[in-house]
């Protein structure tokens, strides 16, 4: 099976194949699925008010696309997920650095970090909504929440996950605490702090999309919430397809940064 890509007794050499290559895989599994998906809904199995053809689905997207109404509503989605994930990782990152060098910071904190995603988003947002009021602030905040976790575990897992016997080298040849933490030790957890990153921004979307169904706005959710209440199943399909696309876009650049951000911390730069 390791000759067909299906299995590999070593996971760290397993990587995805480069080129054009690269996407045949998921290309011909998304067209696969949508073959089956235009079978069933073609045939008349499932109704089309349950499940719509996804030729009326991909006329509603362009549509959307032609006549701005789309973007006029994915703007204000993605600027909150976005500004929910900056601030998610500007306290996230600092705070993993703390928990991870300290056993009272870790004693005292994780517990709360743990606790911050046993509580539904959904509870979380009228709460919001009381406390700070309505638009994207708020909302911007529910996102934060929910890209926390994953920054500042991957933080805590990366920096305890190092080679000690580096550190300690860098130790004996006299380096301050801020040197080692800098030149030594975030390069080499870098891998695992920028995918948690990536992680927290992904996820930041559906912040966003729960803000907007519980405290209302002008970006996706809402848009959703219209096609729904009017039993516009096209539509809210053709949503979701937004939603996807426009997480598949931020996940895809905040890869691309990663990427980068990973050479020039461990010194490729070539």
């Amino acid at each position: 099976m390791a000759h067909l890509g299906l299995w590999s007794a070593f996971p760290g050499r397993v990587r995805p194949t480069h080129g054009a290559w690269r996407w045949v895989p998921a290309t011909t599994a998304l067209t696969i699925v949508l073959l089956m998906w235009w079978a069933v809904t073609a045939t008349g199995v499932v109704p089309a008010v349950i499940l719509p053809n996804p030729v009326d689905v991909t006329a509603r997207v362009l549509s959307w696309v032609r006549d701005g109404t789309g973007w006029r509503y994915l703007v204000p989605t993605l600027g909150a997920a976005v500004l929910g994930s900056l601030i998610a990782m500007i306290v996230a990152i600092p705070l993993g650095i703390a928990i991870a060098h300290s056993r009272l910071m870790a004693a005292v904190i994780e517990p709360f970090v743990a606790f911050s995603q046993v509580i539904p988003l959904v509870a979380i947002a009228p709460l919001l909504a009381l406390w700070i009021g309505y638009g994207v602030v708020p909302i911007a905040i529910l996102c934060a929440i929910i890209s926390f976790f994953p920054m500042v575990t991957t933080t805590v897992v990366g920096l305890r996950g190092l080679d000690m016997r580096i550190v300690e080298h860098a130790l004996l040849d006299g380096a301050a605490p801020r040197q080692r933490l800098i030149h030594v030790e975030l390069p080499m957890a870098a891998p695992a702090i920028l995918a948690g990153v990536r992680a927290g921004f992904v996820l930041s979307m559906t912040g966003a999309i729960v803000g907007e169904f519980v405290m209302g706005g002008a970006g996706l959710g809402t848009l959703l919430t219209i096609s729904r209440e009017a039993a516009d199943s096209v539509g809210v399909f053709a949503v979701l397809v937004w939603i996807a696309a426009a997480a598949l876009l931020l996940q895809g650049s905040i890869q691309i940064a990663e990427r980068a951000s990973t050479r020039r911390l461990q010194g490729e730069h070539s």
